[in-house]
């Protein structure tokens, strides 16, 4: 093989060691860019969840007292004392259903906000892990092909060709 060859064969082997290792780093930058932009729609949806859920048990109790008013104007329009005997314990019962419904949905809402909160650390953390992996294949690249042009180098000297045997 000529020498022109030869370099050009070590150039090229260079090369292509140097762009697998580029296109590693650039994988590995991705795959935690990516891992970051998931992390952040859960953290968003996690806090509108929370927002969203605050705001309709405000809304739920608003119209609570509403009904518990209308129970109370019902009471008192057919002649019965709305803060005394079987009434007020209906109202009671009522205002307690109520409240346990709003404590349930609120309980329902802190769950699922923190499945989007762990959901969002297990992905940042399973980003990182892929742009490690990414990054070490990216250095394995570049190992692997030094080694390559260091044995290229060595067989061209060996059979003559650098040293000018023939």
């Amino acid at each position: 093989m000529p020498v022109p060859l030869a370099v050009t064969a070590l150039v090229a082997t260079g090369v292509s060691a140097y762009g697998q290792y580029k296109a590693g780093k650039s994988a590995a930058d991705v795959s935690e860019a990516t891992a970051r932009y998931n992390a952040n729609v859960d953290k968003v949806q996690a806090q509108q969840l929370d927002y969203n859920t605050l705001q309709n048990i405000r809304t739920q109790r608003q119209e609570g007292n509403v009904y518990l008013s209308k129970q109370a104007a019902s009471y008192a329009s057919a002649g019965v004392l709305a803060n005394s005997g079987s009434a007020l314990h209906a109202q009671i019962t009522t205002a307690g259903r109520l409240e346990q419904q709003a404590q349930q949905m609120y309980l329902d809402s802190q769950q699922k906000q923190q499945q989007l909160y762990s959901a969002a650390a297990i992905g940042v953390a399973e980003g990182e892990a892929q742009a490690y992996a990414d990054r070490t294949a990216a250095n394995i690249a570049l190992i692997d092909g030094g080694a390559k042009m260091a044995s290229m180098a060595a067989s061209d000297i060996q059979s003559g060709i650098f040293g000018g045997k023939k």
